[in-house]
């Protein structure tokens, strides 16, 4: 188990390395970095991942321009998925392992979460207005977004702007929005995709995402080579 320094940016997470910030984010099946590689030593533990430079045109000065921070590489679910994973943002910790993480040896509440995976990009199965939605889990997305909603929406709804990379930047506006899923509920902010965002990710099988603000007060434990999340409290049980 590695421990890495983890914080909470602009509403975006970076994993602290000797050599700089990275982004960490679930929506990019590739990282990409200008320095071409990544590399984990720590307690033993050593491991260097090749990383390209670019990946479908997107590279780091342009995303450091979106985001608004100065980060040295992008982390994708390329090398993201080679590892279980415990993000705390309260603790401002990741924790990565090639073993795979108990979730009760962890302080981990709750049940496993099965999730799926559509194009390298991890999928949770969540409940909103009544209806079952295969949706992308982005942690590189600051809000969840759904394709279109389904009522308008109030004139005090708060306008935005995001971007997500291939698409540059957008505008929405955002509403708190009751999500379910395996039976609890979260109120989340979320915004309607653009006409054109949103038939990408419906051609992809996707109706939306759920963004990073679900981990925020949150212990979230990721286990992608057995298909799995689990979302738990901040705080450990007796803490």
């Amino acid at each position: 188990m590695i421990t890495m320094k983890m914080t909470y940016e602009k509403s975006h997470l970076f994993m602290h390395t000797s050599h700089g910030k990275w982004l960490v984010d679930t929506g990019a099946p590739s990282s990409i970095s200008p320095g071409l590689r990544l590399s984990f030593d720590q307690n033993g533990y050593q491991r260097v991942f090749e990383v390209p430079t670019t990946y479908m045109g997107i590279s780091i000065p342009t995303l450091t321009d979106l985001v608004g921070v100065e980060f040295k590489g992008l982390l994708g679910t390329d090398i993201l998925n080679e590892y279980d994973i415990l993000w705390d943002i309260e603790a401002e910790t990741m924790q990565l392992t090639e073993n795979e993480l108990d979730a009760s040896s962890l302080g981990l509440v709750g049940n496993e979460l099965a999730i799926g995976n559509i194009m390298g990009v991890p999928t949770l199965n969540v409940t909103c207005a009544g209806r079952s939605q295969t949706m992308f889990f982005d942690t590189g997305a600051p809000h969840s977004y759904l394709i279109r909603f389904n009522e308008p929406l109030p004139p005090q709804a708060k306008e935005v702007e995001d971007f997500l990379p291939g698409f540059g930047k957008f505008t929405t506006k955002l509403v708190q929005t009751n999500f379910e899923i395996d039976q609890v509920k979260y109120l989340l902010q979320t915004g309607e995709l653009p006409t054109l965002i949103g038939m990408s990710l419906s051609v992809a099988g996707s109706e939306g995402i759920i963004g990073n603000e679900i981990m925020r007060h949150r212990r979230i434990g990721y286990f992608p080579r057995r298909d799995a999340m689990l979302i738990g409290p901040s705080v450990l049980p007796n803490e």
